[in-house]
């Protein structure tokens, strides 16, 4: 069993993010400590916080990880996909627009820089 600091470190998340976690209801300790309410973490949390932090580089809010925690079907991943291809293909037209912009707007000079020695 980890306490928090620790679990922390091994899970690369600070303990104030630990405590969010637990609010949310999305990662709780092993244990806590009744009288201390020191709260320990277990080797499974660790897991737990891997999948946890892998589901958000993937695009998922806490809230959508949460949510579905224990049904994780081929829907939901197939739904979170149809998503991040709106958003590069959004972002795609924010580049050609950039690019247009570009082209269309007029240029100001190069501003020179002086530089003064005193």
């Amino acid at each position: 069993m980890y306490k928090i600091g620790e679990f922390g470190e091994l899970a690369n998340l600070s303990v104030r993010t630990l405590r969010y976690y637990n609010d949310l209801g999305l990662l709780k300790p092993e244990a806590v400590d009744k009288y201390s309410n020191y709260r320990y973490y277990s080797d499974e949390n660790l897991k737990q916080a891997n999948t946890i932090n892998n589901l958000k580089m993937a695009g998922f809010t806490l809230e959508e990880i949460r949510d579905n925690w224990n049904n994780f079907t081929d829907e939901i991943f197939d739904t979170k996909k149809q998503e991040i291809y709106a958003k590069i293909f959004y972002l795609e037209e924010q580049l050609k627009q950039v690019d247009r912009l570009r082209e269309e707007l007029p240029k100001k000079e190069k501003a020179k820089t002086y530089t003064y020695h005193i």
